[in-house]
C-alpha cells in the first residue's frame, strides 16, 4: 500500500512538474501576474483545456503517424535497433511493473514475469552500450581558467532545462544500474530473507526514480528547442 501511495504522489507531481513548466515557457498569460492563486488558476484552466483538445484530436491513427515521424526510424541500422530495444525494453518494464506492483496483490507471476527478467537483460545491456557511447554528451565540464570564476556566478547557477536534461540522464542511468544490480543479487546465495526483502523493495523505488527521470527527460526532448513531429492534439497539429 505504502508503495502504491508514494508512486501516485511521485508519478502525479512529475506531470504535474513537467506539464506547468510547459505552460509556463509556451503561455503568455503564465507571467501576466505576480498572484501565485490566480497562476495556479490560470495553469489547471489551461490543463484541462489541453486534455479535451487532445482527447478529442487524439486517435491511433494519429498516434501512428507521431511515431512514424519520429528522428528514431532516420537513425543508422545498428543504433536504431538499439534505441528500439532500449525504449521497448523499458516501456514493457515500467508497463508490467507498475501494474503488478499496484493492481495484482500478488505481485508479478508466470509469463509476464518471465518476460520482465527478459527485458530487464534487454534493458540492462543497451543503457550500458548507450551509457559508454552516448554518455559524453551529457558531460559539462566549465573550462579551467574560469572555472573558480564560474562557480562563483550567480547567473550560472541558476536551474535551466539544458542543465536539468542533463541531470535526469545520469539520474536515469543511476536508477537502471541500482535496478541491474537489485535485480541480480537475490539470484544470488548471498542474502537471507531480509535481505531479500530489502533488495524487493530497493527495486521497486528504484523503478519509480527512473521512470520519473525518463518522464522528465522525455518531456525535455519533445518539447525542447528543436522541432519536434506534432502530436496528436498539439497545436500544430492543429493546422
Amino acid at each position: 500500500m505504502l508503495f502504491t501511495i508514494v508512486t501516485i504522489l511521485v508519478l502525479a507531481a512529475t506531470f504535474l512538474g513537467i506539464a506547468f513548466h510547459r505552460f509556463w515557457t509556451t503561455r503568455e498569460e503564465a507571467k501576466s501576474t505576480i498572484l501565485y492563486a490566480e497562476i495556479v488558476k490560470k495553469f489547471f484552466a489551461w490543463l484541462a483545456l489541453r486534455t479535451v483538445q487532445m482527447r478529442r484530436r487524439a486517435s491511433p491513427k494519429a498516434w501512428w503517424a507521431y511515431i512514424q515521424g519520429l528522428p528514431l526510424w532516420r537513425e543508422p541500422v545498428l543504433e536504431k535497433w538499439l534505441y528500439i530495444g532500449f525504449y521497448g525494453s523499458f516501456l514493457y518494464l515500467a508497463a508490467s511493473g507498475f501494474f503488478f506492483g499496484i493492481f495484482v496483490p500478488r505481485g508479478l507471476f508466470g509469463y509476464p514475469l518471465v518476460g520482465h527478467v527478459m527485458a530487464g537483460g534487454l534493458f540492462a545491456v543497451c543503457l550500458t552500450i548507450l551509457g559508454v557511447f552516448k554518455g559524453r554528451h551529457f558531460i559539462s565540464v566549465p573550462k579551467p581558467a574560469s572555472l573558480s570564476l564560474e562557480l562563483l556566478d550567480i547567473r550560472r547557477m541558476g536551474i535551466t532545462p539544458a542543465r536539468v536534461r542533463l541531470w535526469v540522464f545520469w539520474l536515469f542511468a543511476a536508477a537502471g544500474f541500482l535496478l541491474t544490480l537489485s535485480a541480480l543479487l537475490p539470484m544470488l546465495p548471498l542474502l537471507r530473507t531480509t535481505g531479500q526483502r530489502f533488495m524487493f523493495e530497493f527495486h521497486r523505488y528504484s523503478a519509480l526514480v527512473s521512470t520519473a527521470a525518463a518522464m522528465v527527460f522525455a518531456a525535455l526532448e519533445l518539447f525542447g528547442s528543436s522541432p519536434a513531429p506534432s502530436r496528436p492534439g498539439s497545436e500544430t497539429s492543429r493546422g
